[in-house]
């Protein structure tokens, strides 16, 4: 736009040169004026892109307050933060059970390295990027962490980032905040210069005639957590002349991880259990019992058994666990799945039948180095199965869920080309025992439920399907079996019973695929 403005002035200019006498004079004397004030502009301009605002004497005394901001001397209210955190020390104190001192001191600091690289593994799949701090800055002109302040009930937070940038001088610079329902606020250091009421009160307001000092003193705000909640959210309001910022402030309990210690060597029977529930099929499970005791003969199984008569499976490494006659499907998984102590789980039907392409070492390792919580394969002749299972909501917002559900999956796993994200598998999959259990299997489901478990894991599990790990099935059926699981007038009152659990329980009123 200047550069327009330029070429017409001296074009301008040009015609000026060809008047004579005072017309010619005046009109020189204007457009000299004119370059003035557009060389004047231009140069604000240039001056404008280099420093980010117009330069002026204010802009300058402000920036040179900022810069020396960091010299400003503070003084730490003793031990503020200390008194009210609540820290251990498993070395001190006669009245501590030490869990340590159950480990031979020459095996210690192997154990305490493994469960290190434990922790962060179980950080890396546990934390949310919710909880990553950001500050918000200089914007309104406040600078604020939108996200990523979390604090422990009846416990202080710094709130990290809090500054007001403005480049006006004035007499007097204020700021107030306000919490809301969890808590108060405090200050964690005093500056001097700086004006501070409400300590301790869910308004605290700041005052002084320095930016420089605010700004310092903004830096010790505390936030007190003083209503206990295990998980719950905090708002409070920073509020600067008509400008106002809302900061968010999670209150979370803190949780003790489930590690699990599998050994210095890390073999698979360390890792892994098999489970399975078995009913009237005693031929079944007992060829995929000796096919596990023949590829992966030190792993322990899991079986739940519902059948009638009962046939002992138990074994040095079986545990066979007997329920009453017909207690269903997921009834049996919930008993199986409880009983595994190691972190991970492998589901088999009872006519799968391990082949020596059951590689579940490389299940394991997608588990080990991702953070999916459930890892399926290939069963039979089957192609890979993958299903995209989704909620579409109804057209009210009180209207029940339609369930999306056909083939497909959502691409490949990062750093696994031959993993596939998927919300559905196959029945043979290896999953982390904890979050399988945390989701769990409705025991109302007591012969089918193909996709019901997945519906539940919806939005709670990360699951792939893998190409590179076959079982087999050797698939059977008797008459006494058949009965049960397709007997006609059964067949029509438990799928209506299905029908009915996933329109109340599930709120979904169709599947649709």
């Amino acid at each position: 736009m200047y550069s327009t403005q330029y070429s017409n002035l001296l074009f301008y200019l040009t015609g000026c040169a060809q008047m004579k006498g005072g017309t010619r004079q005046l009109l020189l004397f204007l457009a000299g004026y004119s370059v003035g004030f557009v060389s004047f502009v231009l140069f604000s301009d240039v001056m404008r892109v280099h420093v980010g605002k117009n330069v002026s004497p204010i802009v300058v005394q402000s920036k040179t307050d900022t810069m020396v901001a960091n010299n400003i001397p503070y003084t730490l209210r003793g031990d503020f933060l200390k008194s009210k955190l609540t820290r251990c020390n498993c070395t001190e104190g006669k009245t501590l059970t030490v869990n340590f001192q159950a480990i031979d001191p020459e095996e210690l600091k192997e154990v305490k390295d493994r469960r290190k690289a434990e922790l962060q593994k179980f950080k890396r799949r546990k934390e949310s990027s919710k909880e990553t701090l950001l500050i918000v800055n200089g914007s309104v002109p406040l600078s604020y962490p939108a996200q990523g302040v979390v604090v422990a009930p009846h416990e202080p937070v710094y709130i990290p980032g809090l500054k007001v940038a403005d480049d006006t001088v004035r007499d007097d610079y204020k700021v107030q905040l306000l919490s809301a329902e969890f808590g108060v606020l405090d200050i964690g250091a005093t500056v001097p210069n700086v004006d501070v009421n409400g300590l301790g009160t869910t308004s605290l307001t700041m005052s002084s005639t320095s930016l420089a000092h605010l700004n310092r003193q903004l830096e010790f705000v505390v936030y007190v957590s003083t209503v206990f909640d295990i998980d719950a959210r905090e708002y409070v309001h920073f509020v600067y002349m008509q400008h106002e910022a809302i900061i968010p402030i999670i209150i979370r309990a803190r949780k003790p991880p489930i590690l699990y210690d599998t050994g210095k060597a890390g073999e698979i029977h360390d890792k892994v259990t098999a489970v399975t529930k078995t009913f009237l099929r005693y031929g079944s499970v007992r060829l995929l019992l000796r096919s596990i005791q023949k590829y992966y003969p030190r792993m322990r199984v899991v079986v739940a058994d519902d059948s009638k008569p009962i046939e002992d499976l138990q074994s040095e490494h079986v545990d066979h666990y007997v329920m009453p006659f017909a207690s269903g499907w997921f009834g049996g998984k919930n008993l199986a799945v409880s009983q595994v102590t190691t972190p991970y789980l492998l589901w088999l039907d009872d006519d799968f039948v391990f082949t020596e392409d059951t590689k579940l070492e490389i299940m394991a390792g997608v588990l080990d180095n991702s953070n999916l919580d459930v890892v399926s394969g290939l069963v039979g002749e089957r192609n890979l199965l993958t299903t995209r299972m989704e909620l579409i909501p109804g057209t009210d917002d009180d209207d029940g869920y339609c369930i999306s559900y056909k083939s497909g999956n959502y691409g490949q796993v990062p750093g696994f080309p031959d993993c596939y994200l998927t919300t559905k598998m196959l029945n043979f999959f290896m999953g982390r025992s904890d979050e399988i259990r945390s989701v769990g299997f409705y025991p109302a489901y007591s012969r089918y439920a193909d996709r019901e478990f997945y519906l539940e894991a919806l939005g709670k599990l990360r699951m792939a399907a893998c190409k590179g790990i076959h079982i087999g099935h050797n698939q059977t059926r008797n008459p006494e079996y058949n009965k049960y699981r397709y007997g006609r007038d059964q067949e029509g009152n438990y799928r209506k019973f299905i029908m009915r659990v996933n329109y109340f329980r599930n709120n979904a009123d169709c599947w649709h695929g």
